[in-house]
């Protein structure tokens, strides 16, 4: 007791330094001038070239070759330089504008995919949709409207909690989107309040795995571990597994040996502007690169219990490269 009195004492000498209340207050007040700012610009942004789109590939670990791309919103304001994606699509949800900037999201894929097809074929284009859109019945009509007329195929990636909010209403309209051919995907499994329930009742296709696991496989004992366990449940209930995260040649060949269907991160490509996605899209380099399978594990066998990890020193230590 005494010691958690000395804390709280310390602690709350702290916050009665004179000034903090103060530097508090500002700290605040910049913080709503900011997101006042925010939204005051945004319709302006999105009509001028400040707001963009830029494209991550995904790549199919099973055929080899690219499976589609995530479509992922940029701002580079001109006095505060690039905006965070989170602010953004806060901005977006506390002023009302979200369900216009979705929809600006799906027609500018819609176009880009377009630009794409008769090159490369139809990649579908995946797009990160707000738990508030869901439940919104005219966005929904919307964007089945704008789907319809796309040239290839459209998925719509969801986070577990954006379920939550209104699940009736939420779970209709994912149904509605399903009949309209959009393939959903779970985005950020594991990161927030994962639930099983969410797995069984969700129409989703497509299950994905969250970077801050897939991003610590070979340098951590348990890491891998849940990856392995994520990617049997998944499997066992029919959803295709996309890791995120993907940085290094041993993650993607870990991913391979466990099962995994789908790999995305900066070891595969960083999110690219169109032009750009173009060219790494006829680039046969890349292909060859992700393609190269030129690394064994040990023990020859797709997975590992707990105790052989920890007993290797790792997953980093079970990796081995072929000379």
């Amino acid at each position: 007791m005494a010691q958690w009195a000395d804390l709280l004492g310390r602690f709350g000498g702290v916050l009665a330094r004179p000034g903090g209340d103060a530097v508090e207050r500002g700290r605040r007040r910049r913080l709503r001038q900011h997101r006042r700012l925010l939204q005051a610009e945004l319709p302006r942004a999105l009509a001028s070239s400040e707001i963009y789109l830029v494209y991550q590939p995904k790549f199919d670990l099973r055929a080899g070759r690219y499976d589609g791309v995530e479509t992922l919103l940029r701002w580079q304001h001109p006095s505060l330089g690039q905006v965070d994606r989170g602010s953004i699509i806060d901005t977006a949800e506390a002023s009302g504008q979200i369900h216009a900037l979705s929809l600006w999201i799906l027609g500018r894929a819609i176009d880009d995919q377009r630009s794409l097809l008769a090159r490369y074929g139809s990649l579908r284009f995946h797009v990160n949709i707000s738990g508030q859109s869901l439940a919104n019945d005219p966005f929904i009509d919307r964007a089945c409207a704008m789907i319809s007329g796309a040239s290839g195929a459209i998925g719509f990636e969801i986070t577990e909690t954006a379920f939550i909010a209104n699940p009736p209403a939420a779970l209709a309209n994912l149904n509605r989107l399903v009949a309209a051919g959009v393939r959903l995907s779970i985005d950020d499994y594991g990161s927030g309040h994962s639930s099983l329930a969410y797995l069984k009742e969700l129409p989703a296709d497509e299950l994905k795995i969250d970077k801050l696991f897939v991003s610590g496989m070979t340098s951590s004992n348990r890491d891998p571990l849940i990856v392995r366990s994520t990617i049997d449940l998944a499997h066992a209930l029919g959803l295709r597994v996309v890791a995120e995260g993907v940085e290094s040649r041993a993650t993607l060949a870990l991913l391979r040996v466990m099962g995994c269907d789908i790999a995305q991160g900066f070891y595969i490509s960083p999110a690219l502007p169109l032009v750009e996605l173009e060219r790494f899209l006829a680039n046969a380099e890349h292909l060859k690169r992700l393609n190269d399978t030129d690394i064994s594990l040990t023990p020859s066998r797709a997975f590992w219990t707990r105790a052989e990890v920890e007993s290797q020193g790792g997953v980093a230590d079970v990796l081995s490269t072929d000379e």
